[in-house]
């Protein structure tokens, strides 16, 4: 007995020695993994500190050091992701302020303010009294258009940490937009010193304020001046090459040409720059200009598709039909060889050759498929050109394949009603209700409309009875059930329901004509007259005006 419980012994010191080499080891190579991390982030080789943290998270998910890396590198390479990283920070440091406050940052430059409001809520009480919180909390109260509150929280952030720039120079930012004559004044001082600061980084965001300011209160001279120090600055960007552009058009026009053509070098070789300065060029000169720059460029940018993409633009601004034809003809778009067939299908109609424009949007139409981005691009060229059957045509292929997509089925609601189709209505409401047996929204316009129609094969009753029940305060489903009581001679009733709901609703126009015709039901001639009056400033469809005209 006693040599198998040390025989157990010596193999559970075994192990343990096993495992405590194991995490050892593991250890180590969690700790030359992230070393090899920041010396990639030294050498500014993000690709590869992101491999690295990559792998140290695959061994260790919990690494909070490593997450926070991953977040820091994903700010400045791909925001979009910097928000999730953020969150997993906090999720692994929950009490961390710092970590808290990064996160509010990151919301906001993801448009979650909600998220951001709630993370600077839960920051603790004694972590709030920092320059870090404090600024965040202005830059949030901006974001919430409260000028006075945000200011505030500049001037605490600086006088907490007199050392740090950037609540400061937020705090002279924001005082030159004031109407105070002596804070503007006094803001313009301290941006010319920030102007002239070490960093430059900070030199170039007070130039691009004092630029602004400047130009916005017609100073052109001194707005070119500002323009210049800042091109001027290792960190400039190719869109303060175009407010330069903007303020000699204002101030010097005759300037303009030697400008533009400068800035067109200073686009060199980079697309993303080309379409920048390309569309500056539609919008402020014309689309001619723009296209007689962008054909001299090299043929790779040229053919290059987003280029292509924009002359095409260009020459159906243009009404230039042929030469779209002659420039997109030999083309391939991958991809997006459905805009191209697009484009084609508007010169084709351009020259009035219809029976080709159909074939080539039906070829655009195929080529997009049921992606839902490919239908909303083909949309909106089609509603930029005017095309109305072709619009609903890819509203109606939106609602049926993509109900996620809200905006589509309230447009063709809005098109629909507005042309007075009750009818392509209901069908669109039966269409909802059915892709979502709990959207009561739906099932009240389905039996609005099916009530309206006499289409008893919809079952209008029924659904009112049940959209009403869900929500009784709700004056759309009120209304609607009321209706139906009173197409079922329970006017009584439907007078009941209505006058639960408050004056100003009963009021409205959408639900003044129901109301009149029920109080006319019941006897009240003389009030019924009143709503019935109100009606008529309603956008009624053609079956509610026959309703209401019906009516003294």
């Amino acid at each position: 007995m006693q040599k198998t419980f040390f025989a157990l012994l010596a193999f559970i010191l075994v192990l343990l020695t096993g495992y405590a080499v194991y995490t050892g080891y593991s250890k180590a190579k969690e700790a030359r993994l992230m070393g090899m991390a920041r010396h990639f982030i030294a050498q500014s080789d993000t690709r590869n500190a992101m491999l690295s943290l990559t792998e140290l998270l695959q061994k260790s998910p919990g690494n909070v050091d490593a997450a926070r890396l991953m977040a820091d590198l994903a700010e400045t390479e791909s925001p979009s992701n910097a928000l999730a990283w953020r969150y997993r920070v906090v999720q692994l440091s929950p009490h961390s302020a710092a970590d808290r406050i990064a996160l509010a940052s990151a919301a906001m430059m993801a448009g979650d303010f909600s998220l951001a409001t709630n993370s600077l809520d839960q920051v603790s009480a004694a972590a709030r009294n920092t320059a870090a919180y404090q600024n965040t909390a202005g830059i949030l109260a901006i974001a919430a258009h409260q000028p006075l509150l945000a200011e505030a929280d500049f001037k605490t952030a600086a006088e907490l940490d007199p050392a740090s720039t950037e609540p400061q120079l937020n705090y002279a930012i924001l005082r030159l937009r004031s109407t105070n004559t002596q804070a503007v004044a006094e803001a313009r001082t301290a941006l010319e010193k920030f102007a002239q600061a070490p960093v430059s980084h900070t030199r170039c965001q007070a130039l691009r304020e004092l630029e602004a300011d400047a130009f916005v209160h017609g100073r052109f001279p001194d707005a070119l001046d500002w323009s210049h120090r800042l091109l001027a600055e290792t960190n400039s960007l190719f869109s303060d090459h175009l407010v330069q552009l903007e303020i000699v058009s204002r101030g010097k026009p005759a300037n303009l040409g030697p400008e533009l053509a400068a800035c067109q070098r200073a686009a060199d070789n980079d697309p993303l720059r080309i379409l920048e300065l390309a569309n500056w060029e539609i919008k402020n000169i014309s689309p001619r200009q723009a296209l007689d720059w962008m054909v001299t460029l090299p043929p790779d940018l040229r053919t290059n598709q987003p280029v292509a993409m924009l002359s095409a633009q260009c020459q159906t601004l243009l009404g230039d039909w042929n030469g779209l034809a002659q420039t997109l003809g030999h083309e391939q778009w991958a991809k997006l060889d459905f805009v191209r067939h697009a484009f084609l299908a508007r010169s084709l109609r351009g020259r009035q050759l219809p029976d080709g424009a159909a074939a080539e949007w039906e070829k655009a139409s195929a080529a997009a498929g049921t992606d839902a981005r490919n239908l909303g691009t083909l949309y909106g060229m089609a509603r930029q050109w005017g095309w109305a059957d072709e619009e609903n045509d890819l509203l109606w292929t939106l609602v049926r394949n993509h109900p996620q997509e809200k905006w589509a089925a309230l447009t063709l609601t809005q098109t629909l009603a507005s042309e007075g189709r009750t009818q392509s209505l209901m069908q669109l409401f039966a269409l909802q209700a059915g892709q979502d047996p709990t959207d009561m929204d739906a099932k009240n316009n389905l039996a609005m409309t099916a009530l309206l129609l006499g289409a008893k094969e919809q079952k209008p009753f029924d659904l009112a009875r049940q959209a009403y029940e869900a929500d009784p305060k709700n004056p759309s489903f009120a209304s609607t059930y009321a209706l139906s009581l009173y197409l079922l001679h329970r006017n009584a009733d439907a007078l009941q329901v209505l006058q639960q709901l408050p004056a100003a609703n009963l009021e409205s126009p959408e639900i003044a004509g129901y109301y009149g015709i029920i109080l006319k039901a019941t006897g009240n001639r003389s009030k019924a007259g009143a709503y019935l009056k109100l009606a008529s400033g309603a956008k009624l469809l053609p079956e509610e005006r026959k309703l209401f005209a019906a009516q003294p």
